[in-house]
């Protein structure tokens, strides 16, 4: 990972969620931000930053299904023999659960199908 260390951005979005929070204007707005914030950042970094969006938007009632179908797909194709050159084996293992729990939350929550709702 090029700009980011992998804790760190996982740290980092949790904190601007929790700031973007703040704002007092919804959760989902709150994740739209972390996406436009965060997206494009390169291959591995869009995985942890899905993983990591993935893992705030578990713990909803209801996740957007356009949200919810992009962050899958992201998580579905990752392999983690793409990741061997910027992450440890450790990081890579943490990375590989939280993606599965990730993929087994998101069949859990009730799915949205409203973009302007709540």
């Amino acid at each position: 990972m090029e700009y980011w260390e992998y804790n760190e951005l996982f740290e980092a979005i949790k904190e601007d969620y929790n700031e973007f929070l703040s704002l007092n204007r919804g959760y989902r707005e709150a994740i739209a931000r972390l996406v436009d914030e965060y997206w494009n950042l390169g291959k591995i970094e869009d995985v942890v930053v899905d993983t990591a969006i993935g893992e705030i938007l578990i713990t909803h009632d209801k996740v957007f299904v356009g949200t919810a179908e992009r962050i899958t797909k992201c998580l579905s194709m990752f392999n983690s023999l793409d990741a061997k050159e910027e992450l440890t084996k450790e990081e890579i293992a943490d990375l590989s659960n939280r993606i599965k729990k990730v993929l087994e939350g998101l069949k859990k929550v009730e799915m949205d199908y409203n973009p302007y709702a709540g």
